[in-house]
């Protein structure tokens, strides 16, 4: 047999690195995971997108109305009046300088456009409604002729692209500053 002073030679040698079987698993493993990351990721970027197109036409309303609400208020009269009903309004105003501004919603547009004086040109786009209510200066009496307007509420509605029903109005009510 063996000799006293030998030792019996291993026959299994000792395997460094990984079997088939085993990368075959670990690769199958990693791709689950990343297909699950990256749809995790695509469905967060279109959420992302859909609140950012949404908050872009809501700022749009917002940033309409603020615009007529300041003018209102610097305004000596009102000029032009669309009735109460229509959703496609229009208001001229009589500013101090003389000047006679007109905002003019285009339903077939959505946009609403502004002409002065000085020039004329789109004020705000997508937005689906701009109506205009005067009131006597009772702020109660709802009126259509210009010399008796002193008293204005204004909505301005948009429509949110991925909802069906996303109609979104803002409204003020402002006075006219000059009686």
């Amino acid at each position: 047999m063996f000799p006293i002073n030998e030792k019996p030679v291993a026959r299994r040698r000792r395997v460094r690195g990984m079997s088939l079987l085993e990368l075959v698993v670990a690769t199958s493993m990693l791709a689950m995971v990343m297909g699950a990351v990256s749809m995790i990721l695509r469905t967060s970027r279109q959420a992302w997108e859909a609140h950012e197109g949404d908050y872009t036409q809501v700022e749009a309303a917002h940033a309409t109305l603020r615009h007529l609400v300041r003018e209102v208020r610097q305004a000596d009269a009102v000029t032009a009046i669309s009735p109460a009903a229509d959703n496609s309004g229009q208001l001229g105003l009589m500013m101090p300088t003389g000047e006679t501004r007109l905002w003019d919603h285009d339903g077939a547009t959505n946009t609403v456009n502004y002409t002065a004086t000085s020039g004329s040109g789109m004020l705000a786009d997508n937005i689906t409604g701009l109506r205009v209510t005067g009131y006597k200066p009772d702020g109660t009496t709802a009126t259509t002729v210009p010399s008796e307007v002193q008293f204005l509420k204004i909505d301005v509605s948009v429509q949110l692209p991925r909802e069906v029903n996303g109609a979104r109005v803002v409204s003020s009510y402002v006075w006219v500053r000059a009686w």
